[in-house]
């Protein structure tokens, strides 16, 4: 009976400007009972590797690398080479292999197959901005066949992409209702473990989970039952196991049918890859909404006063470069909507 394997991971936690994004990604892989949980890495060896080539260039064997969006994401300094695009290859790859097929044409698109909300100042507002922004349409078509190629003769599904935004304001309102920055990414992690067990979850014929969702840690939290018991309402959970590492957790509601299994790792998307797909989809809309707003900002410092206003990341050494920069176009409004308190 095939497995269901999620993978949940953020982008965006840290800075000071710009919204949180936490991505999902699930796949369907056949499983073989009394077999360890395959390896999606080793699955799809064909077509994925961990490694990225140098100069922008794929993985060896033309293959697309798929890893921790942190060594993917080039920095913004490099000239020669656009910065997404190890990112774009492989989250529009994927994209095009889901089960619902989706080759966005923008960036709106993108964030609408996704369920990603655009942020809500009129920073991030305007048309949509034409996708790939780092690679040719057609080279970009041939290795999306190349990956179809290696998932269709894998076994393997690819049955959801998908990205929680939450922008400045609601980002502020609930660390503030919670009196704890953490529960931003907890209330993130809650709804795609909603959306999971509600679509995926179940059993197979010996009452063993189905589905397993793998999250990269949320900081330095070692216990999730009570973020779990939040996540799913009526459901119980049982403790596995919580160590320095790992914590791990069966939810189930047998009257439902309904059971998955539930990891929380130091640095998951090391060890599995639908979390570091997970983070590359999160960085990649994270990226593609910051390039909204440094557009918007920098066309406001062209016509309202012949600056020009160097683009920022949102970290927050950088950030408050950008603020200095910008404090006289900035109105009290902006910064209440814009700037992170937490």
């Amino acid at each position: 009976m095939p497995l269901i394997l999620a993978g949940i991971d953020e982008a965006g936690y840290g800075p000071t400007l710009g919204p949180l994004c936490v991505g999902l990604s699930v796949f369907e892989v056949p499983h073989q009972e009394g077999q360890p949980v395959p390896c999606l890495w080793k699955l799809l060896s064909r077509g994925v590797c961990k490694e990225a080539g140098r100069g922008g260039k794929p993985g060896p064997g033309n293959r697309i690398p798929i890893a921790d969006s942190k060594q993917l994401k080039l920095s913004s300094s490099v000239t020669t080479t656009h910065p997404l695009v190890h990112l774009e290859r492989g989250v529009l790859c994927m994209a095009r292999c889901m089960e619902a097929a989706v080759a966005p044409a923008d960036d709106l698109s993108l964030l609408t197959a996704f369920g990603a909300a655009v942020p809500g100042h009129l920073c991030y507002a305007g048309p949509g901005r034409a996708l790939p922004c780092a690679h040719d349409v057609g080279q970009l078509a041939i290795q999306a066949n190349m990956l179809a190629g290696a998932i269709r003769d894998a076994g393997i599904r690819v049955l959801a992409m998908r990205c929680r935004t939450m922008d400045e304001r609601e980002f502020n309102d609930v660390a503030a209702r919670a009196n704890n920055k953490g529960a931003t990414t907890v209330a993130a992690v809650g709804e795609h473990l909603r959306f999971l067990w509600e679509s995926h979850a179940g059993f197979d014929t010996e009452g063993r989970p189905r589905l397993g969702v793998v999250c990269d840690r949320l900081g330095g939290r070692a216990m999730y039952a009570d973020v779990l018991s939040r996540a799913v309402p009526g459901a119980g959970v049982t403790v596995l196991e919580e160590s320095d590492t790992r914590s791990r957790y069966i939810v189930e509601d047998t009257a439902k049918g309904r059971r998955m299994g539930v990891s929380f790792l130091v640095e998951g998307e090391q060890a599995h890859m639908p979390v570091a797909m997970a983070s590359m989809i999160a960085k990649y809309v994270r990226e593609l909404c910051m390039a909204r707003f440094n557009r918007s900002w920098g066309a406001t410092a062209r016509d309202l006063a012949g600056l020009e206003l160097k683009p920022t990341a949102g970290y927050a050494l950088d950030a408050g470069r950008w603020l200095r920069d910008a404090k006289d176009l900035l109105t009290s409004s902006d910064r209440a909507a814009l700037i992170r308190r937490y």
